[in-house]
């Protein structure tokens, strides 16, 4: 940002515009949004991230600044997993990953470039507490690979600490005379923290 200055965008149906061409080019270069018309369009996950680190202010309708907290509350507004995906969002941001909504409400599509490598990551968010069954993980999985990525499984407990998990299969292991199933997830690497 040559500037010094925090980029301006404007809420639009539930998005946050960037229209001035640097900012553009900066959003654009670093992966934020999507680009549309020369605008660059934001969701409130990655504009709340921008604006807590100083790099963006954002107005609405006459053009009255809101900061970080009223953006959130806007957010969180129409999303109750709101706090959930901007901690894991920052997270990933943090370790300089570049993350992307996924399909799914929960979702990130994560590509990890390495000097020689791309390693494409489906990041999936659970709450610390909540049930999965077999089914919704085995479609968690099938749509990870079926999209050529592998699946990782970010839970965040209730302090927001998250930890990371590399799913690398899922086996239906019923044992005679038991309905019961169990999911085997191989952890790959040590609990992160944010």
């Amino acid at each position: 940002m040559s500037s010094g200055q925090p980029y301006s965008g404007k809420l639009e149906d539930n998005f946050i515009v960037v229209s001035n061409e640097e900012g553009v080019n900066f959003l654009k270069e670093r992966g934020y949004g999507f680009l549309k018309a020369n605008k660059i369009f934001l969701n409130f996950v990655e504009a709340s991230y921008l604006v807590y680190r100083g790099l963006l202010k954002v107005s609405v309708s006459n053009n009255r600044e809101i900061d970080f907290k009223e953006l959130v509350e806007l957010g969180a507004k129409n999303d109750p997993d709101f706090w959930v995906k901007l901690n894991v969002y920052s997270d990933l941001r943090n370790r300089a990953l570049i993350a992307k909504p996924g399909v799914d409400n929960l979702e990130f599509i994560v590509d990890w470039k390495r000097k020689s490598s791309v390693r494409r990551l489906l990041v999936r968010i659970v709450k610390e507490g909540v049930r999965l069954g077999f089914v919704e993980f085995e479609k968690m999985f099938r749509r990870a690979l079926e999209s050529g990525r592998e699946l990782v499984i970010a839970i965040v407990d209730k302090e927001g600490t998250i930890s990371y998990y590399t799913v690398e299969g899922v086996v239906d292991v019923r044992t005679e005379g038991s309905d019961s199933i169990e999911v085997y997830v191989e952890q790959k690497g040590s609990k992160e923290t944010s």
